[in-house]
């Protein structure tokens, strides 16, 4: 067995204890639920095999025992093949996230990424890229998919996947926090040598995508405005941009 058949079905049995509890938190901070079944979101509880893979061990022991009660969100690569996962520890006040993952140069990162998200997207889907799983929340006022980049970031990958899948006349919305690092990352910065950096607007931009930068209030992020109002917070945040999505 490899690394990942291990992961997998770790995860697979992650997905099967999801309680009540977890459940409730994840739809609390604003995860649609669709997502969170697609994506197989879980808990974690160590197997009694041990990992294959000497990178997994290094950070998480033989068989992940320090991840149990963990909550997992797996991330897919558009082909449907397991790229690693997301832990978050939820039941502290400390919200402790650690990653596992194995991308290529060549395969995007998301969460989100699933089979129904990439139907739709190749069937003239608008885009919304968001930073973090929690920011996803977005998706209860739109239509489009949702994906996460795990971070302020596009890659190239990113930009590859979403040129050549996207139909002509749909949009990015990119969606990234109202902080420095948010807006630099969004649409280019400045570093302090004074050498540019372009944004993920310019990189989508370049391989021919129609961006929209977009700008709002009601919290630094899509999260935070969802945990002030819910549905309606995130309709008044983003209003001028849902008439268009």
């Amino acid at each position: 067995m490899s690394g990942h058949e291990w992961l997998d079905s770790a995860l697979y049995e992650a997905a099967e204890r999801l309680s009540d509890d977890a459940e409730g938190y994840c739809l609390g901070r604003g995860l649609p639920e669709g997502i969170m079944r697609e994506c197989r979101v879980g808990v974690w509880r160590a197997l009694t095999d041990e990992c294959p893979d000497e990178t997994f061990k290094a950070r998480f022991g033989p068989c992940g025992r320090p991840l149990d009660g963990w909550l997992t969100f797996p991330v897919w690569a558009p082909s449907g093949k397991l790229l690693g996962a997301e832990f978050r520890r939820w039941d502290g006040e400390k919200q402790v996230v650690k990653h596992y993952l194995s991308p290529s140069k060549w395969t995007p990162v998301f969460f989100g990424m699933c089979y129904p998200a990439l139907v739709k997207i190749a069937s003239g889907a608008d885009v919304w890229l968001v930073e973090g799983v929690f920011d996803m929340a977005v998706g209860h006022v739109t239509d489009g998919v949702v994906l996460s980049c795990g971070g302020a970031k596009v890659s190239h990958a990113h930009a590859r996947f979403l040129s050549r899948f996207m139909r002509p006349g749909s949009t990015v919305f990119l969606c990234f926090d109202e902080d420095p690092t948010g807006r630099g990352m969004a649409v280019g910065r400045q570093d302090n040598a004074g050498a540019w950096h372009a944004g993920g607007k310019q990189m989508l931009e370049r391989v021919g995508l129609r961006v929209q930068d977009v700008r709002y209030r009601g919290g630094k992020d899509p999260g935070a405005a969802w945990d002030l109002g819910g549905r309606d917070a995130l309709r008044a945040a983003f209003r001028s941009y849902l008439r268009r999505s």
